[in-house]
């Protein structure tokens, strides 16, 4: 036989062989090219520019196959919302876990907020959580989700305090609250000027400030 003929009869004994996707695993890899085209366009062009016919551009399909998955944009904004909490949840859960003191756990859930600020999915995120002012439909897809995950935020830093014998509440929610407010303007200065070495230098003073702050020096 020759080589050309075994390599046609190799590739389509291949073919035949390789098992059929189910619709649930199309479903789910839609779903995700959708998301990640979303994150892309709100990253580059800001919530306004990411329009349904641009995100259906970037992600290579028809809007049909987006409006299955997405029937309006706020459902799909949502959606790049939450997903995002999901891995940030994960990402935070095992740097407290990790920490052998209070203390410890307290400054590895301040670094891995931090490391959030150059990923495209916190701009893109900020980009939704700005258009919720004006965009009741939108702020009601978004807000359930996003209660969720600032509620678990403040829950483990309770916990990381109760644990060390500390017994402010309100002390740490103004630090959070400040926390949030950093996060989120270091997050804008690193899209208009991705400079991760300043970033990081910030944050290491910042951090600093606030374990002092809450366990001392």
């Amino acid at each position: 036989m020759a080589p050309a003929a075994v390599i046609d009869e190799i590739d389509m004994t291949t073919t035949l062989a390789r098992p059929r996707r189910s619709q649930a695993d199309r479903s789910a890899a839609t779903r995700a090219k959708v998301l990640a085209a979303a994150r892309d366009v709100l990253c580059a062009q800001g919530y306004s520019g990411a329009t349904m016919h641009a995100i259906r551009d970037a992600a290579g399909m028809s809007l049909g196959a987006i409006q299955h998955q997405f029937p309006t944009k706020a459902k799909m904004m949502a959606a790049v919302a939450a997903e995002f909490a999901a891995y940030r949840t994960r990402i935070y859960s095992e740097a407290i876990r990790a920490g052998a003191t209070p203390r410890e756990s307290m400054e590895n859930l301040i670094d891995a907020n931090f490391r959030m600020v150059s990923r495209p999915e916190m701009a893109a995120v900020l980009e939704i959580h700005l258009a919720r002012r004006n965009d009741p439909e939108l702020d009601q897809e978004v807000g359930p989700s996003t209660r969720r995950f600032e509620r678990r935020v403040r829950l483990w830093g309770h916990f990381i305090l109760h644990a060390a014998g500390i017994d402010n509440d309100a002390a740490y929610q103004s630090l959070q609250l400040l926390n949030n407010a950093v996060t989120r303007g270091l997050t804008v200065e690193y899209i208009r000027n991705p400079d991760m070495a300043l970033i990081e230098r910030s944050v290491a003073i910042w951090k600093r400030q606030m374990l002092e702050l809450v366990f001392g020096p």
